[in-house]
């Protein structure tokens, strides 16, 4: 059938920016700071919130673009809003609208530009490729089980018997170690890891079951326990986050349980990970191979360390206060070109060996940014000099290249979304590798964003490569016609292991 433009929602658009004016100045009100970024959050959130008008489903072709913004609010703007309540302001100079303001919210704009040009550029006539096809429910279960398996195992084992703590001789010593086969290996293993748990989850949202949710949640678990043991509290989360995410991006609504779940472990769980981050890693207590088979001493250690800071009226840092990362970038702009000088593109230089084997390539180029950064800028004492200062991508592309680099770069990522969102459109088609493709872009572009370019895009390319491979080997069964399944047509559906379609119309469970 031919496009049609969907509906648009001007005045929903409208009427949240109203809303959210009003909160602004409610917010400044109650805070009557001297200096608040007033004009700065109203315009940032009125370029975050435009993937609002064209909103075509929470897993639709919209989704990847709302997403980014989304979070893009949140690194950028959340802790300003937060802030106007307690009067703090972000500048020290008193100013209605300052340099790092300009760069943060050109960077949104030149996103938003570059996800609708993409989108109207896509071939918008029905395309006349081959059906497409889907992985068997045994396929999906085996792969899935299997991937999260050994990178669950490969994880623990490296970061526990080879690379035993977070410092640089650590990585130094377990990569001679490893040799160049057994980096890739350990590397290949890492990667496969989230897909795996992908996997598990999107089984049991196409056959929802008890066993298959016991499943899912002794997934989770078991990652819980594993970010704690080897101190990387990204892998204590990944599971839970990807079982919130397939669940979305499958059924086209919102699993409440898990979303109070997932509040609930960033308010009393996470907390934990920071003192014990502190306590037991950071003084170096208890080896984290003896961490697992001391549970539940190790876990008293670090309630005991959160108290202390509590009574000392501090605090070990909230997951929302780790999520702004507007401080970074105010550092890069104010310095960049004045005591500090342009990269040139020298961060980036990894992504030109992105499919090159370290096997081939023995010496290919490795930048850890995040030290560069502490270091040129020096955010951290001498003695701190290994420590990590993510500059967010926007950042870091102001720090290659300046403004060419936000106007460039961050154009660049858009199109790469709005083409993505156009093609792996999982309201229209759902398949393993479209919600691969989506969530490992969510991942790695979306979550990453926070982080630094080179580690982060060359995993998504890495992984979309894969994932190709994968599509290549495992889908097999047609899914042609699925829109005319029914609850009537038992045989269809046992043929195509899939579940009836379900409305859109009610996104809450």
């Amino acid at each position: 059938m031919p496009w049609t433009p969907p509906k648009r929602r001007t005045g929903l658009y409208l009427a949240l920016n109203a809303a959210f004016i009003v909160t602004v100045f409610l917010f400044n009100g109650i805070g009557g700071g001297a200096n608040p970024r007033i004009v700065y959050l109203i315009l940032l959130f009125a370029v975050c919130s435009t993937p609002v008008i064209d909103l075509d489903g929470l897993n639709g072709k919209f989704a990847l673009p709302s997403l980014y913004l989304g979070f893009y609010f949140v690194s950028f703007g959340l802790i300003d809003l937060i802030n106007l309540t307690t009067g703090v302001s972000s500048e020290i100079t008193p100013s209605i609208f300052c340099a790092t303001e300009a760069v943060i919210l050109a960077a949104s704009i030149m996103m938003t530009i570059g996800y609708r040009a993409a989108m109207a550029l896509s071939n918008r006539k029905p395309s006349h490729a081959p059906p497409a096809r889907d992985w068997s429910m045994n396929t999906i279960l085996i792969v899935g089980v299997a991937l999260w398996f050994i990178g669950t195992v490969g994880t623990y084992y490296l970061n526990v018997y080879i690379i035993t703590d977070n410092s640089p001789e650590a990585s130094k010593r377990g990569l001679e170690m490893m040799g160049p086969y057994g980096t890739t290996a350990f590397m290949l293993a890492t990667m496969f890891q989230p897909i795996g748990i992908l996997l598990i989850a999107y089984a049991w949202r196409l056959r929802p079951s008890p066993y298959l949710l016991a499943l899912v949640v002794l997934t989770v678990i078991v990652q819980i326990l594993l970010g704690f043991v080897i101190n990387v509290k990204s892998s204590a989360m990944i599971a839970g986050i990807l079982v919130i995410v397939t669940y979305v991006l499958v059924e086209g609504r919102l699993p409440i349980p898990w979303l109070v779940a997932a509040a609930l472990y960033g308010i009393f769980v996470y907390p934990i990970f920071v003192a014990a981050r502190e306590e037991i890693h950071g003084k170096g207590l208890i080896a984290r191979a003896s961490i697992l088979g001391d549970l539940a001493h190790v876990v008293q250690l670090s309630i005991a360390q959160e108290d202390r800071d509590k009574n000392f009226r501090q605090h070990s840092q909230s997951l929302f206060e780790r999520t702004s990362v507007r401080a970074s970038v105010q550092m890069i702009v104010e310095h960049t070109g004045v005591d500090v000088k342009f990269q040139d593109g020298s961060t980036l230089a990894p992504l030109l060996a992105t499919f090159v084997p370290k096997i081939i390539w023995s010496d290919k180029p490795a930048v850890a940014t995040g030290r560069v950064v502490n270091k040129e800028f020096h955010v951290t004492e001498a003695d701190f000099s290994d420590t990590y200062i993510s500059p967010s991508i926007p950042g870091e592309l102001y720090w290659n290249f300046g403004w060419p680099g936000i106007l460039i770069g961050m154009a660049l990522i858009g199109g790469a979304l709005g083409y993505l969102g156009q093609r792996c459109n999982l309201a229209e088609r759902k398949t393993v590798t479209n919600l691969i493709v989506v969530v490992v872009t969510i991942k790695q572009v979306i979550v990453g964003m926070e982080g630094t370019v080179s580690p982060e895009y060359v995993v998504w390319l890495r992984s979309l490569g894969a994932v190709g491979i994968l599509h290549l080997m495992f889908a097999k069964v047609p899914i042609s016609g699925r829109s005319s399944i029914s609850v009537e047509q038992p045989a269809l559906l046992a043929h195509a292991q899939l579940s009836p379609p379900r409305p859109f119309s009610n996104i809450l469970n």
